[in-house]
């Protein structure tokens, strides 16, 4: 049985209160590098396990549903998730949320790209120094 992910969407994000988008490129010591930033605060998401996709539950199905990428709970001080749970459903409407690590798995398996296959990829990159 194919696995899919749940109906989120988000084609480059949405401005984050500090004026970027949730993907970025980041220049670090001369590499191009793709990264998250929380749509709440505008820092990067560099732990997988303290961030989360929330997003609009229980719609009708295809429809496409707003998604923030934020920092999990509480973290110094910071409630982004809390927050992003007040703006998705500040009219009533149900939320959901995915640990960023499940997100991330469903939305590359959905793009055609499993974990197997990835793995093997990383490891190729990896002989090459990338």
């Amino acid at each position: 049985m194919e696995r899919l992910a749940c109906s989120t969407y988000s084609p480059i994000g949405p401005p984050t209160k500090k004026g970027s988008h949730v993907l970025e490129i980041h220049s670090i010591a001369g590499r191009n590098c793709p990264v998250i930033v929380c749509d709440i605060c505008g820092e990067k998401l560099d732990e997988a396990s303290k961030a989360a996709a929330v997003f609009q539950n229980f719609t009708a199905d295809g429809s496409k549903v707003r998604l923030l990428h934020v920092h999990k709970g509480s973290i110094d001080g910071r409630t982004c998730h809390d927050e992003a749970e007040a703006l998705l459903g500040k009219n009533g409407e149900p939320v959901g949320w995915q640990e960023l690590k499940t997100y991330l798995a469903d939305l590359v398996a959905n793009a055609g790209f499993p974990a197997a296959e990835m793995a093997e990829y990383v490891e190729r990159r990896q002989q090459f120094g990338f």
